[in-house]
């Protein structure tokens, strides 16, 4: 009898270790649907002081508040290069600047321009 329970334990232990790795390889997300990550460069060319964020399918990254005449490359994730869009909020303006959707494959840049009565994102 205690051959038998000796094989109904090593048998359940390997079913066990079988499931847990199938388990495994379907909760585990294959290489190509991981999210990619780009560099995209945010600027602030107003004369004003700007938190201007890019929003990608995945993520966003913001600036924080940048002083005017700063740029920065950040990393992006992302899955997609399109439906991509930029906002910004300038300290001392109400309201918030945004941009159509664009593609990554067109745009490098987002930046914020104009002066202390009005701001607005170009993308470059």
């Amino acid at each position: 009898m205690s051959r038998t329970v000796k094989r109904t334990t090593r048998l359940a232990t390997v079913a066990g270790m079988v499931a847990a790795v199938s388990a495994g390889m379907i909760v585990t997300a294959p290489a190509s649907q991981a999210a990619s990550v780009a560099a995209f460069r945010i600027s602030n060319f107003s004369a004003t002081i700007a938190n201007i964020c890019v929003h990608t399918d995945v993520a966003t990254q913001c600036s924080g508040n940048i002083a005017a005449g700063k740029s920065t490359v950040y990393k992006v994730e992302y899955k997609g290069p399109r439906n991509w869009y930029c906002t910004s909020t300038a300290k001392g303006l109400t309201g918030t600047a945004s941009t159509p959707y664009f593609s990554r494959d067109d745009v490098k840049e987002c930046a914020e321009v104009g002066n202390i009565f009005g701001a607005s994102i170009m993308l470059k």
